[in-house]
Formats: structure tokens, C-alpha cells, sequence
């Protein structure tokens, strides 16, 4: 083999060489992504269920809220018609009905 020929093996073996180094990174950069995309996915997937949760959590507090005040113009009502009756009772009273 001649001089000429054994250079370019030589510098086609380095090539390959540092060829086969940029592809290892390459796959250990294409395995980081893949990784990454799966870790995303679960996360969003996580995301979805605690808005879920979240939105559940927010429907029963607006109903534990809403609870003190039915009870209050429930309270205000009964103390309304009390009242009148009273009113009504005294007014009769005095007329001589009751």
C-alpha cells in the first residue's frame, strides 16, 4: 500500500473515530429528550387531575359558604312573620277580637 493511500485510511479512521463520538453524544441527548417529553406528559397529566381536584374543592366550599347565609334569611324571615304576628295579635287584641 502506498504512502498516499495509507493517509487517507489514516485520516478516514479518524474521521469515523470522531464521527462515532458526536453520534454517542447525540444519542445520549436524543435519550435526555425523550426522557424530558415522558416527564412532561406525566406532569401535565398530574396538572390535570389537581385542577380537577381543585375545581371539585371550590364547588363544595361555595356551598359551605352559601350554607351560614340561607340559614340567616331563613332566621331573618321566621323573625319577620313573628313580628307581624305579633303586630296583628296585638292589634285584634286591642279592637277586642283576640
Amino acid at each position: 500500500m502506498d504512502l498516499e493511500h495509507e493517509k487517507r485510511l489514516t485520516a478516514i479512521e479518524e474521521r469515523s473515530k470522531s464521527n462515532t463520538k458526536r453520534l454517542d453524544k447525540l444519542e445520549e441527548s436524543t435519550e435526555a429528550i425523550s426522557r424530558l417529553a415522558t416527564s412532561m406528559e406525566v406532569m401535565a397529566e398530574r396538572q390535570e387531575r389537581v385542577a380537577e381536584t381543585v375545581d371539585k374543592l371550590d364547588e363544595k366550599v361555595t356551598v359551605l359558604e352559601s350554607k351560614p347565609a340561607r340559614r340567616w334569611d331563613g332566621l331573618v324571615d321566621k323573625a319577620l312573620w313573628a313580628i307581624v304576628a305579633a303586630a296583628i295579635g296585638f292589634v285584634l287584641g286591642q279592637i277586642g277580637l283576640g
